[in-house]
């Protein structure tokens, strides 16, 4: 999450975001942190069930698909600085 939350263009990280976003918590994204659109890449976000993960956003017109970067991957940050943090603190395991 320090790593997020560096970053210039981020006001703020909310910790407890539920992986299938709800109308409940999209309201709580509207008026508790002022947000004003879900953003995520133009791949895929479905849920177990085949659901998309985002459609209570998009539902609500609160959407916004952004060009994935070849190569760029979250999923790969976020497993390289787990390995980082692993060397640097092997008894953790």
């Amino acid at each position: 999450m320090a790593l997020v939350s560096g970053l210039k263009w981020v006001d703020e990280v909310i910790t407890d975001a539920p992986y299938a976003i709800t109308e409940k918590f999209l309201n709580r994204l509207f008026h508790e942190y002022n947000i004003d659109y879900v953003i995520h890449g133009d791949d895929p976000c479905l849920l177990p069930d085949g659901t998309d993960a985002y459609a209570a956003a998009k539902k609500a017109g609160r959407y916004k698909q952004i060009k994935r970067t070849e190569g760029v991957s979250s999923t790969d940050i976020v497993g390289t600085e787990f390995n980082i943090y692993i060397r640097r603190n092997p008894r953790v395991l």
